[in-house]
């Protein structure tokens, strides 16, 4: 099934009229609309990935959109059978950002990134920080005391030990070239029934999930533990776009969905946690919410693509060319019931471009990851850690949520 799906994605990606569809109604960011005369960040941006794309033949690109970019962004529609407007809409920064957009044939290869074998920085013996604990890795009655906590920014090191949730953060980096880093965290999370997996909405006068606040500032208010971003279904809500198969603490938030094989980013397939403690991703259209329901999950996650399913890399991390782009990323996944694993790659900044989705896919895996889902990145990617935000210099850098998802509450989170 799963290798029908991959060739309805590759069909997708060559029909003009489901691009346009797709792109219009799933755009996940608040992209402006870009056209010749203006400038900023933002330009450049689409610029540089424009030039992955073979569009421009030069990195050293400014923030200028002039009428040069407005004829690349038409050959850009031409080749992807849009509109040749010469406007760079949403939907179509959506496009060149997702991996999915057709390149040139001079499109340079993009430059490698390292294979999942990462040293932490600098190592350390994670293991002699550790209080006395159980066979199963909590907090054991000897150790005298109800939570430890141990955060060091500087050795990339963060613990949390409770009698049933223990969490161990390392930051690991590995450098590519001059100015090119890769850094990223990765949280191995242990809990038991008494500590499963909570998602926090923002509250509203109408309903849960719909206005907007700082993630820190919602981490703090729930005294999270652990917290980081979530699929941000609020945003497509509010924005009237498709939302997926959404639900959050055993209500349902949001039941339409595409149909499986969309080319669309996010594609909104979806990671259900289960009462039992499992994990499990399946297909955008899988299962309605109310399926879900009866078959026992309290909560789902509907961005995508699947990094791994059963074990295995998902077809799309197989497909050379797919999702190839580099940007700050955000996965979650299972190594076994209760035991789960999220990763949270930093990106957009002068030194760090951030991942691809299959480089995080692969490092999931090696690292005993059963099943795992793409979560929202790029500016929406936010790791917080007894209320402090790890991934970003200033909390003015973050983008406001509707809702955040994490493990544990704890006295010890500082008030928002």
């Amino acid at each position: 099934m799963r290798a029908d799906h991959a060739k309805r994605i590759m069909a997708a990606g060559l029909c003009a009229l489901l691009l346009c569809v797709i792109f219009t109604s799933g755009v996940s960011e608040e992209y402006r609309e870009l056209t010749v005369g203006m400038s900023g960040s933002d330009v450049q941006r689409l610029k540089k990935a424009m030039y992955w794309l073979g569009y421009f033949n030069t990195q050293d690109l400014d923030g200028n959109y002039t009428q040069t970019t407005a004829e690349r962004v038409k050959r850009l529609q031409r080749n992807n059978g849009l509109e040749e407007t010469g406007v760079a809409d949403a939907a179509l920064q959506e496009l060149v950002f997702s991996g999915n957009a057709v390149k040139t044939a001079n499109a340079p290869k993009p430059s490698p990134t390292p294979g999942p074998s990462p040293t932490p920085i600098p190592v350390m013996d994670v293991e002699a920080l550790m209080p006395p604990r159980t066979a199963d890795g909590f907090l054991a009655p000897e150790a005298g005391v109800t939570e430890f906590v141990y955060a060091d920014q500087d050795a990339g090191v963060w613990i949390y030990v409770s009698p049933n949730l223990a969490i161990v953060i390392n930051r690991y980096q590995e450098t590519l070239k001059k100015y090119d880093t890769i850094l990223w965290y990765e949280a191995d999370i242990r809990c038991t029934p008494e500590s499963p997996l909570n998602a926090w909405l923002t509250e509203g006068k109408k309903q849960q999930g719909a206005t907007y606040e700082n993630p820190q500032r919602l981490a703090r208010k729930h005294q999270a533990v652990l917290a980081f971003a979530d699929d941000h279904f609020g945003f497509r809500r509010n924005k009237g776009r498709t939302v997926g198969v959404i639900i959050r603490n055993g209500e349902i938030h949001g039941n339409k969905t595409y149909r499986a094989g969309n080319s669309g980013f996010p594609n909104l397939d979806v990671l259900a946690v289960f009462e039992d403690g499992r994990m499990e991703t399946f297909v955008c259209d899988a299962h309605t919410a109310q399926e879900y329901l009866d078959m026992g999950v309290v909560q789902t996650y509907a961005f995508g693509p699947i990094l791994i399913h059963d074990g295995q890399l998902a077809d799309d991390m197989l497909m050379e060319g797919r999702y190839t782009y580099r940007e700050p990323r955000c996965a979650l996944g299972m190594i076994a019931p209760y035991h789960y694993y999220a990763v949270v790659a930093k990106g957009r900044t002068s030194t760090t471009n951030g991942v691809t989705i299959p480089w995080v896919a692969r490092l999931m895996l090696e690292r005993g990851v059963t099943e795992a889902l793409n979560l929202d990145g790029g500016g929406t990617a936010t790791l917080m850690f007894m209320g402090e935000v790890l991934n970003r210099k200033s909390v003015k850098d973050l983008r406001s949520v509707t809702s955040i998802t994490g493990f544990g509450q704890s006295d010890l989170v500082p008030a928002p």
